[in-house]
């Protein structure tokens, strides 16, 4: 019963200290509020599921992942997820037009169950802007889609989705027009990329998307499109067709955005292995009490001269493990840790970077007696 006891108390200690308390960082509040148009006497069910559906897609990043079992979990009772919502005035230019309905989501709740489901958030702080060129070709004009033209030309307007989904963006401004060429960079070409390159210094942004639709009347549209990363290359085409416009640009940014998830995940795995080959392991076992992993915790983190980052691995009746980031040099950071009057050395592994250690009983037994 003692055994479980301190595999509970450790269970909750993990979830405080672990890696994931730190990459998953409270998210911006609004990342979980999800606003649609509202008519007079609708219900409040009647847009929440697409509510429930654009989250998601938020939140991973990945339309596709709306047809996974984990989805439609949530897909099927999508009430249960929602913490407020609310009614407010829809403006435009400081006039009210009509009404939107907010839907707030629990945030708490969404983090937990996605965590314990192994569904990572996409953190809006690693959201790259992109430097958006778009372009129309409509009875043989070429009409370039920038901030003027889009005012008038609300059925070209590709803004909404990537702002609804937060993908950041930002379009042209007038100096960096002569640098465009023919504003439209579909070709792979080395002056395209010595282009883009000028292109993304000056804006100080890493991506540009561009593209093109040529219209056809009541046919169907074609859209061509591609991404260059800040080296000027071409890291992802795509042609859609179809007869709304809207409806292919926000199919292009869609497979944009997964792109990015899946840059950020390999980035993110590739720091991980860096981490992992600096990291030390520290077991510490004989662990008899909470308060004994909660001192030894706090001694890690409170070098950070020495420490950079501590997590938890694992726990056990009597023994957990963690990794640490060092600062210093794995013998800098074992002759302090044989100072420590709370533990004993058992074992150290300089190759493999580990470092064993018993609790003290002796010093927990004299610091009990010395309690009043």
């Amino acid at each position: 019963m003692r055994s479980f006891r301190l595999l509970i108390l450790f269970l909750l200690l993990g979830f405080v200290s672990s890696g994931y308390a730190n990459q998953e960082a409270i998210q911006s509040k609004s990342l979980f509020m999800v606003t649609f148009p509202y008519d007079e006497g609708q219900s409040v069910e009647q847009t929440l599921d697409d509510a429930m559906a654009l989250l998601l897609v938020r939140l991973t990043g990945k339309k596709t992942f709306l047809t996974s079992r984990v989805a439609q979990a949530y897909l099927k009772n999508p009430k249960a997820w929602l913490k407020t919502y609310d009614i407010t005035p829809r403006l435009e230019d400081g006039v009210t037009i009509g009404k939107n309905i907010v839907y707030t989501f629990d945030e708490a709740k969404l983090h937990k169950e996605f965590h314990q489901r192994f569904v990572p958030i996409w953190p809006l702080s690693l959201r790259p802007k992109t430097l958006v060129v778009g372009a129309l070709v409509q009875g043989g004009d070429f009409i370039k889609l920038d901030q003027n033209t889009l005012q008038y030309r609300l059925d070209a307007d590709f803004r909404t989705y990537p702002q609804k989904i937060q993908l950041p963006m930002s379009l042209p401004v007038a100096p960096f027009k002569s640098y465009l060429m023919d504003w439209h960079l579909s070709a792979d070409t080395v002056k395209t990329r010595s282009a883009v390159q000028a292109i993304l210094a000056k804006s100080n942004l890493p991506f540009l998307l561009s593209f093109q639709v040529v219209m056809n009347g009541l046919q169907t549209n074609h859209l061509t499109w591609a991404l260059y990363n800040s080296m000027g290359e071409q890291v992802l085409v795509g042609k859609e067709q179809g007869r709304v416009i809207l409806a292919l640009t926000n199919q292009m940014f869609d497979q944009v955005a997964t792109y990015y998830v899946e840059h950020y995940k390999s980035s993110l795995q590739q720091q991980e292995k860096e981490t992992e080959k600096q990291s030390i392991l520290l077991n510490i076992h004989k662990i008899g009490r909470l308060d004994q992993a909660l001192l030894f915790e706090r001694l890690l983190k409170e070098q950070p001269e020495m420490i950079g980052s501590v997590t938890l691995v694992s726990m056990q009746a009597e023994q957990v493990q963690y990794r640490i980031t060092p600062q210093m040099s794995y013998q800098a950071i074992l002759n302090w840790i044989q100072r420590w009057p709370q533990s004993v050395l058992v074992g150290s592994f300089p190759e493999q970077k580990i470092i064993e250690l018993d609790v003290n009983s002796e010093f927990f037994a004299k610091s009990n007696k010395e309690t009043p």
